[in-house]
């Protein structure tokens, strides 16, 4: 089973989700790694399509459509999840149901609000034998999911890969066999983008965990990442990428793209893989806090954190007290400053050259520790 999805391995135990590993790894003080599919192990990811991105994408819709009885296209309105939307609507490649996830706190579900929704009404005319669900928790099922200070045990083999399980909107609303679903569902998802790396001269893709999005399917329903999971898209995305890269940047600030670390480079990203058009407007990441005193992981979290301290105390203290439970754990080893407010430490599969038929180790390419 493993073998087809990412996953870890601590010991002779394997595990698709992280908490269930870093409790394991706690249990015997031992390491964890990280792992992604065969099929992108053994993916000669050197060798660029000669289709193009859209004729890719294209194929990959109707693959779907052809393969599944009921698609549900989860949406944002980010550029990853429209150009994907499009990408159905545009060919004529029928969508049953557009679903929408939101988190229950206005200023953070802005995006849904203000972007998704507009977006989904100016397009009503060609989408008219879909169903739109937007699916928004209320304050009981946060004082439900919160109603104890062990709340992160909820995420354990839950479905999905829980790589962010320690913010105060729970990841866990966005589990695909939570929701009402026919037989035979399928969820498309817009992830993601590629990560790449220029190091030694070469270029390489890289996989951590904090940047995978995945689903285990069940009888009824199943996961599917729109752009990563599908070999051809995979691979065309990373050369695509490596190109608008070398042409726009200078070498020193070749990595400085994927790694989200200014807002500018996000324009290169996105433009270089043919999300969006040169010039065109798109939703920036924000990953600065409104407020220092609530981290998170981005900046909808530290909104988040402020409306839920600010307007429920009692979902707050559970919430926090969950986190010193974690902390307490080895003293937050596998946390993010060994604070589990800021996330996991992020896990590096191997890395695989778009240059050449090799793959390496992050110790392997970084002997004295991973660096930009």
């Amino acid at each position: 089973m493993f073998d087809q999805y990412y996953h870890y391995s601590v010991g002779q135990k394997r595990t698709t989700d992280r908490l269930q590993a870093i409790l394991w790894a706690n249990e015997k003080n031992e390491w964890i790694h990280f792992h992604v599919p065969k099929w992108l192990k053994d993916l000669p990811i050197h060798i660029e399509p000669e289709m193009s991105m859209r004729d890719l994408c294209v194929n990959r819709a109707r693959n779907i459509r052809e393969s599944n009885n009921y698609i549900r296209l989860w949406f944002s309105g980010g550029c990853d999840s429209t150009y994907m939307l499009n990408t159905f609507i545009d060919n004529g490649i029928h969508v049953d149901e557009i679903f929408c996830n939101k988190f229950g706190i206005p200023e953070a579900d802005w995006e849904i609000d203000k972007v998704a929704v507009p977006y989904l009404n100016s397009i009503s005319e060609k989408i008219k034998k879909t169903k739109i669900t937007i699916k928004e928790p209320n304050i009981s099922d946060y004082q439900q999911f919160y109603k104890n200070e062990y709340w992160f045990e909820k995420y354990i083999n839950n479905g999905r890969n829980s790589k962010q399980f320690t913010g105060i909107r729970p990841e866990f609303w966005e589990t695909i066999n939570l929701h009402d679903v026919k037989k035979g569902t399928i969820n498309v998802i817009g992830s993601d983008k590629p990560f790449i790396h220029y190091v030694k001269g070469e270029w390489f893709h890289f996989t951590l965990d904090m940047n995978v999005n995945q689903q285990t399917d069940t009888d009824y329903t199943s996961h599917c990442a729109f752009y990563n999971g599908d070999p051809l898209i995979f691979t065309k995305q990373c050369h695509m990428l490596k190109r608008g890269i070398m042409a726009r940047l200078d070498p020193k600030d070749y990595n400085k793209v994927c790694l989200y670390s200014e807002k500018k480079y996000q324009h290169v990203f996105n433009e270089s893989i043919g999300r969006i058009g040169a010039g065109k407007q798109f939703i920036l990441k924000d990953l600065a806090p409104t407020n220092m005193k609530f981290i998170g992981i981005n900046r909808k979290e530290s909104i988040g954190k402020e409306y839920i301290h600010d307007n429920f105390p009692d979902v707050w203290k559970k919430y926090v007290n969950g986190l010193n439970n974690l902390n307490d754990a080895q003293n937050g080893r596998w946390f993010t400053n060994k604070n589990s407010e800021l996330g996991p430490i992020g896990i590096f599969a191997d890395f695989k050259s778009l240059d050449r038929n090799i793959t390496k180790t992050v110790d392997d390419l970084y002997p004295n520790g991973f660096k930009v």
